[in-house]
């Protein structure tokens, strides 16, 4: 959870002394900056003499209201928060505020703890924000998945070039370590959301006690220890993009509220009954099969079509090592860089063939540590075959003692599936010779990255 310790700017707007002194002295003593204004002239003045997190003012301001108010900051300050108070509670006004581009709207007279509720609110935004910049500029690299040769890869630049701009929800599959988060983000950098926040909840490591709550919030008194109003991930990630790791661990429950949102783009909070609108972009990954799942009754089979619109199945490392080269420069180049050496080491041709021989399991995660573990270990200007992992330098089982490597069933699979595709064009003609349904063959081709 971001930090809800942060200290906010604050501009106070309200044209009543006693309620801005009062609320003044609130908010500097939990160490929050605060300039008070007493009209929209002030405020204005303020705006452009310094820049603010947070704009708490009041609906009605003499003539002009807060509306106004919404206006001016809008055009003077883009990113700020705008919070209205008012005594006039009516939904035409929060609907009012809300359009004009209000981030919350706090009725009079509240209380102390609804005040604290609000800036929690408004700590996490931020925090969310900040982080959501700090992994657009580290970690969601465009060039994670450019560059490479393979047939499969090229497939996929194609793919992310005509779903990103949508905003369609995106199902990625694969094994372990293929790099599924890291296309979610590349996704999301690519779409109209870049912008916005990009949140991951990881549905593995997270008990399915908290999970409900963690996706779609919930209210004070949901629950044990519900001591206070929680805002939920997918709302939180309204106007960006939600990325769901290991979709297929979500409980039964929690995926029939996700099909909801889904279907309708409205959620409720745990315990709660208010219906929320949220414009949040969904992109799911698993390593399982959901169709599996679905007959096992573990996985919903309607909330999978419905996730299901566009999936993209990221090919294992094994069955593309033509871009192993392409991986390896790239991760030993960002290994010497971390690990603060002046001059990156140089792959020889017999480190790179053992590389290449390797089948690589763990996939990309696993090729990442393996030459974060070289760089640190290697003295010399070259890697040598000593600083790589134990397992790509004990012989395979499926090496003969004479060295004749002997291929796994499924490397003999995928060689068999191209040699018919080769002589036999017409798929269904070829999925009869290989005693499979098309289905299979065309999961089969999938599968093994066969054009």
């Amino acid at each position: 959870m971001p930090a809800l310790d942060l200290k906010l700017r604050i501009l106070l707007v309200d044209d009543e002394n006693n309620i801005r002194r009062t609320l003044y002295v609130s908010l500097t003593d939990m160490g929050h900056h605060v300039v008070a204004a007493a009209s929209l002239k002030e405020a204005a003045e303020a705006l452009r003499a310094e820049t603010f997190d947070l704009v708490l003012t009041d609906f009605r301001l003499g003539g002009p209201t807060g509306i106004d108010l919404i206006r001016d900051a809008r055009r003077v300050q883009r990113e700020v928060i705008i919070v209205v108070m008012t005594a006039f509670s009516s939904i035409e006004n929060a609907v009012q505020v809300t359009k004009e581009g209000a981030f919350d709207y706090l009725p009079k007279p509240f209380t102390n703890a609804q005040l604290n509720h609000l800036l929690e609110k408004v700590q996490t935004f931020i925090s969310l924000k900040r982080e959501n910049e700090a992994l657009k500029s580290e970690l969601c690299r465009p060039e994670y998945f450019l560059g490479f040769i393979s047939p499969a890869m090229q497939r996929l630049e194609i793919f992310v070039n005509q779903v990103a701009p949508t905003d369609e929800t995106v199902l990625i599959t694969g094994e372990s370590g293929t790099g599924k988060t890291e296309l979610a983000k590349l996704i999301h950098s690519r779409s109209r959301r870049a912008n916005g926040p990009f949140i991951t909840v990881s549905c593995t490591t997270l008990a399915e006690s908290v999970l409900e709550s963690e996706l779609f919030g919930h209210v004070r008194g949901a629950f044990t220890g519900a001591v206070s109003e929680k805002i939920g991930k997918l709302e939180l990630a309204d106007n960006g993009t939600l990325f769901l790791d290991e979709i297929g661990d979500l409980s039964l429950s929690a995926q029939a509220r996700l099909l909801r949102f889904l279907q309708e783009k409205i959620i409720e909070r745990v315990g709660g009954t208010d219906e929320i609108k949220v414009n949040t972009r969904i992109i799911a990954a698993t390593n399982h099969d959901l169709q599996e799942a679905v007959a096992g009754k573990g996985f919903r089979e309607d909330l999978y079509y419905r996730l299901n619109i566009l999936e993209s199945y990221l090919v294992p490392l094994r069955f593309r090592k033509e871009d192993i080269p392409v991986l390896v420069r790239r991760f030993i180049k960002d290994a010497a860089t971390h690990q603060g050496k002046s001059n990156v080491p140089v792959i020889p041709g017999k480190i790179m063939r053992m590389l290449l021989d390797y089948d690589w399991p763990g996939n990309i995660r696993e090729l990442k540590n393996a030459l974060e573990r070289a760089v640190i270990l290697t003295t010399a200007e070259e890697v040598e075959d000593t600083s790589l992992p134990p397992a790509i330098l004990v012989p395979k089982v499926s090496e003969t003692a004479k060295g004749v490597k002997l291929n796994t069933l499924e490397e003999m699979e995928r060689d068999h599936i191209i040699a018919v595709l080769e002589s036999e064009q017409n798929l269904e003609k070829a999925a009869e010779i290989l005693g499979i349904t098309s289905v299979t063959l065309w999961r089969k081709r999938k599968q093994y990255g066969i054009p």
